[in-house]
């Protein structure tokens, strides 16, 4: 069968024979909004990863309205049910209880925030705070997709509006990498050094960490500017003479710690009996010395292991495919279910936003997208491949199936959400 029209059937094909599909739109993507808010990535990689902010400000005041408005924010916020515990007010790092702002609980859907308080509360002073912007805010949604593609770690979005004059949190550090992006007003920033170098997340912010430090920046950061934020710096953050509208944008990143551990786990799991015994008996008395045990577990995860783990766990259970357009494709794949139904005509692409992983195993091909395994006959994998090349293609460009299997499997991967109707 000629597969020529299709494009290359993959992007990548590492060593261990996984084809990869759609990651290379994805990473350009990324590209462009980490761009967008850092400038020049090599400088940034080079320079700054992890080790000194990054404040772009050649920017005009809307530069992010396509990501959040106040406009946006006050229709989330008065216009649907918002659930308590995505939203907090907060004043001068203490939240409000959740009681404050209950008005009525959702029928089974736990309580839900009351418009009419969370708006007392701001009047007063306190910072609104929506979590989890990166779920459910399309926008928001998308960038966090592209840059944890382009980061390989998880991104999530907030959105924080401060009244006049406020603090919002006091003088702290946070415990992941972030970026800020000024949408609305001005904030002004003290920025510190680290007093706790690249702090664990289970190293929190108590008073002999929250000592005397050098300041690294003091200034205004107005609507237009965006900031990278190394986990440790210490800042202190406080809205001026308007309201004050940024999102965060924060990365839940994975330690070379965390790699560890998860790979000694594994080991331990996968009968590497050395890993499983206990320390020698008297190992707690005073004085105790005896290292016999020791070389025993001098053998560590090598250095795949623990990178093949990480990636497992991004692709997997980090990385969260677009479903945007899945529910019509799914009906059109129904026979009869539409006027529009799929037929051999139709044409179908690769769904937008997706990163599919395929690879032979035995007599399957087996196709995975997020934590989801679809099982295939190895047979078809040339004609999964030229579907999933980005191109529209037919059911009926799949000469090397019949008619009645060609159908078979378009009509899977659109239930699947593998596929969308190649609108024109």
């Amino acid at each position: 069968m000629d597969t020529s029209a299709a494009g290359p059937a993959t992007e990548a094909t590492p060593g261990d024979g996984t084809e990869w599909f759609g990651l290379d739109e994805l990473l350009a993507a990324g590209q462009q909004s980490l761009t967008r808010l850092v400038g020049p990535t090599d400088t940034f990689f080079g320079q700054h990863w992890e080790r000194t902010p990054v404040i772009v400000t050649d920017r005009p005041a809307d530069a992010f309205a396509d990501l959040m408005t106040l406009q946006d924010f006050d229709r989330i916020l008065t216009e649907g049910p918002v659930a308590v515990q995505t939203l907090h007010a907060v004043n001068a790092s203490r939240a409000l209880p959740a009681e404050q702002l209950v008005h009525y609980r959702g029928n089974g859907g736990g309580p839900l925030a009351d418009p009419g308080k969370v708006l007392d509360a701001f009047a007063a002073g306190a910072t609104l705070v929506l979590h989890g912007l990166h779920r459910w805010w399309p926008p928001l949604r998308r960038i966090c997709q592209e840059l944890s593609s382009v980061l390989s770690h998880r991104v999530v979005a907030d959105a924080y509006l401060t009244p006049p004059g406020q603090t919002g949190h006091l003088r702290h550090y946070d415990t992941h990498d972030l970026f800020t992006l000024q949408i609305a007003g001005s904030k002004h920033w003290r920025i510190e050094d680290p007093t706790v170098p690249l702090p664990l997340s289970s190293q929190h912010n108590t008073p002999e960490r929250l000592g005397p430090s050098t300041v690294h920046f003091d200034g205004v950061l107005r609507a237009g500017t965006s900031m990278y934020l190394p986990r440790g710096h210490l800042h202190t953050v406080s809205s001026r003479t308007d309201t004050s509208l940024h999102i965060t944008l924060g990365i839940e990143a994975v330690t070379w710690k965390d790699a560890l551990t998860s790979a000694v786990r594994s080991y331990a799991e996968q009968q590497h009996l050395p890993w499983r015994r206990v320390l020698p008996a008297g190992f707690a008395r005073p004085g105790a010395t005896d290292r016999q045990a020791l070389p025993e577990i001098t053998e560590v995860p090598p250095y795949e292991e623990m990178v093949a783990w990480a990636q497992e766990r991004f692709w997997r259970h980090e990385y969260r495919s677009s479903h945007a357009g899945r529910l019509l494709s799914m009906i059109s794949a129904t026979p009869g279910g539409t006027d529009t139904g799929a037929g051999r005509a139709t044409p179908v692409r690769r769904a937008p936003g997706i990163v599919v992983r395929a690879r032979l195993s035995g007599d399957h091909y087996v196709v995975s997208v997020d934590d989801k395994d679809i099982r295939l006959p190895a047979a078809v994998a040339e004609d999964v491949r030229v579907l999933l090349g980005g191109e529209p293609v037919r059911a009926q460009d799949l000469p090397s199936l019949s008619e009645k299997n060609a159908d078979a499997l378009l009509r899977r991967l659109l239930q699947e959400g593998i596929l969308r109707i190649a609108h024109s």
